[in-house]
């Protein structure tokens, strides 16, 4: 009789797994939507690149969140039959705005950030993706899982930034590459990485021109770029738009375009480039804490590289993106990875069981195929990875 209770016990205990997967969508433009919050009470992932994600839970409720967007709240049977989910996008009226002084917006969000975001340690599990091509051909891909400890996430004038901000535990990576004969692309560290999510614009009133407006009754819209008189004096042309908490006036979303195509080469071997052009997006969260953090953020490089016998030029694109959670909780990081060194050079077994049943950054259709071209054994390249 006891076996038989300790069976029926077993019986009421379990459940079942509910799962979705289907791509976001713009419902005007049918674009994809890239880091859309799907979750319940219980799970929680979000979409990539090509729009799509998988969601698993025990729960029966889905919510579907991105700001600026309408949210949607259903259930996962109301949506077991959608391969695409359309989200339709806010509306927002931007008027210019015009910069006086102690109370202008840029002046409101400067003092917020000190109260706003953490100025002392804390950790979070992160994932982070780093995705190269040149010339529109895949030459590398890279995911790493682990936990992050930082010292403080921006620099302000009070608050430098720390010359030694992160400590990184590895737990899970993958990666894969096409090695090119006479140069190679760095992917950079993880210090350079990590800051280039967190860049934003000079909260500095004399430089922009300013346009703003709300998006609805909690969020305001701060659209900015810099003025011509400035463009030739920093030999960049940047742009881009703040979404804000409109109580207290954090940044919820910061987009930043920089563009320089008058700066000039740098010298390598037979080699020059130069940058070209950086895009940063960023979104942050607030946590029970009540400080935010960098919950989802995407960094898109363009490099110029010139040989300088032949003037062949070649235009490398890299992305880099991250996801974190577990934001603030005590995580016992233990370093093991250098933070200063080319992340791409850094080793670490692969685990096909993990990579198979995580679900924070599925991979791309182009990913997939070029998993594909690596694995190939007629590959004419020379193949780098730790799949195998």
């Amino acid at each position: 009789m006891r076996f038989l209770f300790f069976l029926l016990l077993c019986t009421q205990i379990t459940y079942s797994q509910n799962q979705l997967q289907a791509v976001l969508l713009d419902s005007t433009t049918k674009a994809p939507i890239e880091f859309a919050d799907v979750y319940n009470h219980y799970n929680y992932t979000t979409s990539n690149a090509d729009g799509s994600f998988m969601f698993t839970s025990s729960g029966d409720s889905v919510f579907i969140k991105y700001l600026g967007y309408k949210p949607i709240r259903t259930t996962f049977n109301e949506l077991q039959n959608k391969k695409i989910i359309f989200l339709a996008e806010e509306t927002v009226v931007l008027d210019a705005v015009v910069l006086t002084g102690k109370n202008d917006i840029y002046s409101q969000l400067a003092k917020s950030i000190e109260n706003n975001y953490p100025f002392f340690p804390y950790e979070e599990r992160f994932t982070l993706r780093a995705f190269l091509k040149k010339n529109d051909t895949v030459l590398k891909l890279q995911d790493l899982t682990g936990k992050l400890k930082r010292k403080q996430l921006f620099a302000t004038q009070k608050h430098r930034m720390p010359r030694k901000n992160y400590e990184v535990e590895l737990l899970n990576m993958r990666k894969a590459g096409l090695k090119e004969e006479n140069v190679e692309f760095m992917l950079g560290d993880f210090t350079k990485i990590l800051n280039w999510f967190i860049l934003h614009a000079p909260l500095e009133n004399d430089k922009y021109d300013v346009k703003s407006g709300a998006i609805n009754d909690t969020v305001d819209m701060v659209e900015f770029t810099v003025k011509d008189s400035i463009v030739n004096a920093i030999h960049s042309n940047n742009s881009g738009y703040l979404k804000i908490n409109s109580n207290n006036k954090a940044i919820l979303e910061n987009h930043l375009v920089i563009r320089r195509d008058s700066v000039d080469y740098e010298k390598s071997g037979p080699y020059k480039y130069r940058t070209t052009h950086m895009e940063v997006n960023a979104f942050y969260e607030k946590a029970t804490n009540r400080k935010y953090f960098l919950k989802n953020a995407k960094v898109e490089v363009l490099v110029a590289v010139v040989n300088i016998k032949t003037a062949k030029k070649d235009i490398y694109n890299c992305t880099y993106i991250i996801t974190t959670h577990d934001n603030f909780k005590e995580l016992n990081t233990q370093k093991n990875a250098s933070v200063k060194k080319d992340i791409f050079r850094l080793k670490y077994p692969y685990n096909p069981d993990f990579w198979e049943k995580q679900n924070q950054l599925l991979l791309t259709n182009e990913m997939l195929d070029f998993l594909s071209t690596v694995n190939a054994k007629d590959n004419e390249y020379r193949a780098i990875s730790n799949l195998k």
